[in-house]
């Protein structure tokens, strides 16, 4: 999967306006249109069609930019479980390693050899499947959402709200009483609106992509 091939098509960072958006759209149509580059293939023109319609729609871009950061981070933490279980291996179980299997003639690890036989372990798979679920089948919203136990009083209004997000637990003796169940069980705006009627603004709100506080 190519997860930042709308991006790339129009040549524009992440963070682009609506107004960069149209403007690199602009630029690019008039530079491969067919009218005026006609030794230009059609499914050029065409991927710049189809990521316009994408980044130019608010909605679309939003959902487009999730699915983006849940492959960035599946591939990111399969690339540390990796190096992590490779050095673990290398390191815990030395004397494998001695063995003819997995050592060349210099008695150094045969790369080929290890990959083989770790890339087909049932455990390294089985792990690398549970990354996959957790961040692309059942993938984060671009907004993380936070409630701060010292602030947390179970009011009740973001419950009210965003029932699909929040669930307020009364009856909990250890705060937060609020709790999060799903960041994508409603729109960005419903969500908004729910963290600003909590009066001692316990609920935060994080872009992940950029790292930036949202609210308050």
């Amino acid at each position: 999967m190519d997860t930042t091939n709308h991006y790339q098509t129009l040549g524009i960072a992440r963070k682009a306006s609506e107004k960069d958006i149209k403007t690199a759209f602009r630029r690019l149509a008039r530079k491969y249109h067919p009218d005026r580059n006609s030794i230009v293939s059609d499914d050029i023109m065409k991927n710049i069609n189809i990521a316009f319609e994408v980044l130019s729609d608010p909605d679309k871009k939003i959902e487009y930019d999730n699915s983006i950061s849940n492959v960035i981070e599946y591939t990111n933490e399969v690339k540390t479980f990796e190096t992590n279980h490779k050095t673990n291996n290398i390191n815990g179980y030395q004397e494998i390693f001695e063995q003819s299997t997995f050592t060349n003639s210099d008695n150094n690890i045969d790369e080929t050899n290890y990959n083989n036989y770790f890339n087909n372990s049932t455990n390294f798979k089985d792990t690398i499947e549970t990354l996959k679920i957790n961040h692309i089948e059942n993938p984060k919203s671009q907004f993380q959402i936070i409630v701060e136990p010292s602030l947390c009083l179970a009011f009740g209004s973001c419950e009210v709200l965003a029932p699909k997000v929040f669930v307020v637990e009364k009856n909990k003796r250890i705060n937060p009483k609020a709790i999060v169940i799903s960041e994508t069980g409603a729109d960005f705006e419903t969500i908004l609106d729910a963290a600003k009627t909590c009066p001692t603004k316990a609920i935060i709100i994080i872009d992940r992509f950029s790292g930036e506080r949202v609210y308050p």
